[in-house]
């Protein structure tokens, strides 16, 4: 009768929210300013905080088995060679994560914030995804549907464009935004070439990479000969260039482009874009360096190389439609550095005795 009672309650938990089913499991941890932190988002603070730390987890270190990892320790800036002990890192994160999610809640009220029904929707839908994707790891570890619901909502929150937008509440001018776009970002049109054949998957070896590189570099380089004015003018010759090259850079592999592979793609980099797109040695200060109107060759990565040109963005785009990219590209640092800041500063009435009964230990890090 009694382990029936004890499933009765625990179904119940379950069904109106609760996270976990522990019967010690508290409702909630306090309260950081007027946010109240759930336990359900104390436990996903906590799991995002012990990710971010197995991110940071050396080559001999098994981040799935959390009791002894939890003990090791970790360099969280390979510039300095600083430390951490793993579960003194992580209840730190948990922390700042938790500061983080009561900023955004705060601000966004203050500012007079409210999510449209599209909006909502919309974060509830990608909520749903996850956690049909990892249910079962979620649900593992005491996080729920309504927790990550909430999580998708704060993430909607469209702090940035209330701070920093045309109408916000330290409004970036279109003279700034301009100068960034225009000296920080990088906007390019592309093709990727892959380094193997695409029929056989065989790979390219050495000197064969090499001579498909100094084909697309002939064909970048032709372009630069005489290129004319202006974006669209810009595109179309190294557009035709690119065409004409492609046949004898797959004939290397013994292989031919399909009907698409000419077909431009095209991007707006910031600088932390610029280098995780282009992570290969010096291709990224490559890219930087050229000038609107300027096309190169490049190793994009270890299996394809990349043909692309340069453009001036406002040449090729309106501000209008950049304005969101640009704005965030110049101010998310600037505004998460702000809300972090922000979220520290706010009364903390966190409750540790409700936090002791949901340690790191007893996180799940594997499906």
């Amino acid at each position: 009768m009694k382990k029936k009672l004890i499933a009765l309650v625990c179904a119940l938990a379950l069904a109106v929210g609760l996270v976990g089913c522990s019967l010690s499991t508290p409702d909630s941890v306090g309260t950081i300013g007027e946010v109240d932190i759930p336990s359900g988002l104390y436990l996903l603070a906590q799991f995002d905080a012990y990710q971010t730390a197995a991110d940071l987890a050396s080559d001999d270190q098994d981040a799935t088995k959390v009791s002894s990892f939890l003990k090791a320790t970790i360099t969280v800036d390979d510039a300095t060679g600083e430390t951490a002990v793993v579960s003194d890192y992580v209840a730190q994160k948990t922390l700042e994560n938790l500061e983080s999610y009561a900023a955004i809640e705060t601000r966004f009220d203050e500012l007079g914030g409210v999510l449209t029904p599209d909006e909502e929707t919309q974060a509830d839908s990608y909520a749903s995804q996850l956690m049909e994707q990892n249910g079962d790891l979620y649900k593992a570890n005491g996080i729920g549907l309504d927790t990550l619901k909430r999580f998708e909502r704060i993430k909607s929150n469209d702090l940035l464009e209330m701070c920093y937008g045309t109408d916000g509440e330290t409004p970036v001018s279109d003279a700034e935004l301009t100068s960034h776009l225009e000296d920080e970002m990088v906007y390019i049109r592309y093709v990727v070439v892959p380094l193997y054949n695409t029929s056989t998957f065989a790979f390219a070896d050495n000197d064969q990479s090499a001579q498909m590189l100094e084909l697309a570099q002939t064909a970048a380089e032709s372009c630069n000969v005489a290129t004319p004015d202006g974006a669209s003018a810009q595109t179309s010759a190294f557009s035709a260039a690119v065409a004409a090259a492609l046949p004898d850079i797959y004939a290397v592999l013994d292989g031919e482009p399909s009907s698409d592979a000419s077909s431009l793609s095209t991007a707006l980099l910031g600088s932390d874009n610029i280098n995780t797109t282009f992570s290969e040695e010096g291709t990224a200060d490559a890219v930087r360096a050229l000038k609107p109107g300027e096309a190169a060759a490049v190793q994009y990565s270890s299996y394809a190389l990349m043909i692309l040109v340069r453009l001036d963005p406002l040449d090729a785009d309106t501000l209008d439609s950049l304005r969101t990219q640009a704005l965030s590209d110049m101010k998310s640092g600037e505004l998460q550095d702000s809300i972090q800041s922000y979220g520290a500063q706010l009364p903390h009435a966190l409750d540790s005795a409700a936090m002791k009964k949901m340690p790191a230990s007893k996180i799940k890090n594997e499906k």
